[in-house]
């Protein structure tokens, strides 16, 4: 899909849902009271990697408004990609930490002066993924910023920063949409997506649901149809489940089993379930009331299970912890159901 292959600064700008943190920013910047990082909080998918470039592309044009001129040499030099006096660092080659050796490296850069006798900006994308040593690496550039330096740094979960570094950033926290209008901006990439399903699994995130449209992630709903059953059968191999789920979209999997978990609490509290149909436990009351209590507890694994996948955790435990607490917790209903 096109709409998959915008540029993120593009597509912050036209983002109805960052309009609040864009005007922030742009007020800051006229007033000169820009700080010398910023930190873009929310969950996965909400664009706060676009917003960073939107928020670089601003800071470094060379005659901005309250917007990006698009027009100058520094913002020519961007459309190109190869602006000198912006850097990034993050993720690469698949691994699930920043290597230390590229914070040093983009701490050298920042202590140069710009080359355009402008601003530096450093984007860390996502910040989280600094292990203790890149973030004590960063700790002094926070401290000592160079004259003009801003650092962006994106973070699902601020709690997961080190206090030390999280302290030094003027935290920027940015919601997703109501769904309503969640769908309504998705549609204008196209139209005939079922774009309702695909917001379910990026857990209400409008960029990560438009990133899902280009990756088959509707078939999901189909593939995971069965997981249920097989967790409620005792013979079900949990290992070899858990590996066939990790092979492919494990997190938007997770969340499918999130969603499915709480339509069950949903229907044992009696509100009814969304998207998914649930067969009545037909519990009695006792039982029922304890059974809505494990899934409560089997929600907050799951969303710890969905952090933990972002970052080096042995994803095999992982999904074999999640699975057999919901296989553990389906056979003591098919236990406690009268007889």
């Amino acid at each position: 899909m096109s709409g998959t292959a915008m540029p993120g600064h593009v597509l912050a700008a036209g983002a109805p849902w960052l309009a609040d943190a864009r005007q922030k920013v742009a007020a800051a910047l006229a007033a000169g009271r820009l700080p010398h990082a910023l930190l873009l909080h929310g969950r996965p998918g909400v664009g706060k990697a676009a917003l960073a470039e939107y928020i670089a592309r601003l800071v470094l044009c060379d005659q901005p408004t309250d917007v990006p001129c698009g027009s100058c040499q520094s913002c020519l030099l961007l459309d190109a990609g190869n602006h000198p006096d912006l850097r990034h660092v993050g993720l690469v080659d698949e691994k699930k930490q920043i290597a230390v050796d590229d914070v040093r490296a983009l701490i050298g850069e920042l202590a140069l002066k710009s080359y355009r006798g402008g601003r530096k900006v450093a984007i860390i994308d996502p910040a989280d993924a600094l292990n203790t040593n890149g973030a004590n690496a960063l700790l002094k550039t926070l401290e000592e910023p160079g004259g003009g330096a801003l650092l962006i740094l994106t973070v699902a979960r601020p709690d997961r920063l080190p206090a030390t570094i999280a302290s030094r950033c003027q935290r920027l926290a940015i919601l997703p949409p109501p769904q309503s209008a969640a769908l309504e901006w998705l549609a204008r990439f196209d139209p005939t997506v079922e774009w309702r399903g695909l917001l379910a699994l990026a857990a209400g995130a409008p960029v990560a649901a438009l990133a899902l449209a280009g990756r088959d992630a509707l078939a999901l709903e189909a593939e995971m149809a069965d997981v249920p059953a097989l967790l409620a059968r005792p013979d079900t191999d949990l290992v070899g489940l858990g590996e066939r789920l990790n092979q492919r979209l494990p997190a938007e999997r997770l969340r499918w089993i999130e969603n499915w978990v709480t339509d069950r609490i949903r229907r044992g509290l009696g509100a009814g379930a969304q998207g998914h149909s649930l067969p009545n436990s037909g519990l009695p009351s006792a039982a029922r009331t304890r059974h809505i209590q494990a899934l409560y507890a089997i929600l907050d694994e799951l969303r710890s299970a969905q952090a933990a996948l972002r970052g080096p955790a042995n994803a095999a435990l992982l999904w074999e912890r999640v699975l057999g607490l919901i296989a553990r917790e389906l056979n003591a209903v098919r236990l406690a159901r009268p007889r």
